[in-house]
């Protein structure tokens, strides 16, 4: 092995296999009616698939980023900002509602964090918002919270 990107790709490419493996016992059903490994059996071949492109990658690149350059190189203030801003999200959640805190998230990442203007900035987060609001709550049928305004 060359490196240790190598390596643990192997490792997470033997944990894909066996949630691959041990998906099957729970019975994958059909793709108009999954059963309940089905999940677990796409999410082992993802994990197997993607530790797979790691090692070819590695293995073709033949030496990998050394992990200090890999953590010099971060713009940690930004980083901060952004994490701030997910526990901000979670804290106000259930009090502002789904809606309402997904569009001040969206606002804040793309005008303080990426500098757009306020137009992108503005479509951008309706859209968000409301999408991502029509896969949870209408198409899959997830309990949003609704928050103070009921919606």
């Amino acid at each position: 092995m060359k490196n240790n990107d190598q390596r643990s790709s192997l490792i997470w490419c033997a944990i894909g296999l066996a949630i691959v493996l041990y998906s099957g016992k729970y019975g994958l059903g059909t793709l108009s009616s999954p059963g309940p490994g089905f999940v677990p059996f796409l999410t082992g071949l993802v994990i197997g698939g993607l530790s797979l492109v790691v090692f070819l990658q590695q293995w073709r690149k033949g030496k990998g980023e050394k992990l200090k350059d890999l953590w010099t190189k971060k713009d940690w203030p930004t980083i901060l900002k952004v994490m701030g801003a997910l526990v901000l999200y979670a804290i106000f959640l259930k009090s502002l509602g789904f809606l309402l805190t997904t569009f001040f998230l969206i606002v804040y990442l793309f005008r303080v964090i990426e500098s757009m203007a306020w137009r992108k900035v503005l479509i951008g987060a309706i859209l968000t918002a409301f999408g991502s609001y029509i896969v949870f709550e209408v198409w899959l049928e997830a309990q949003l919270p609704t928050g103070i305004f009921g919606f």
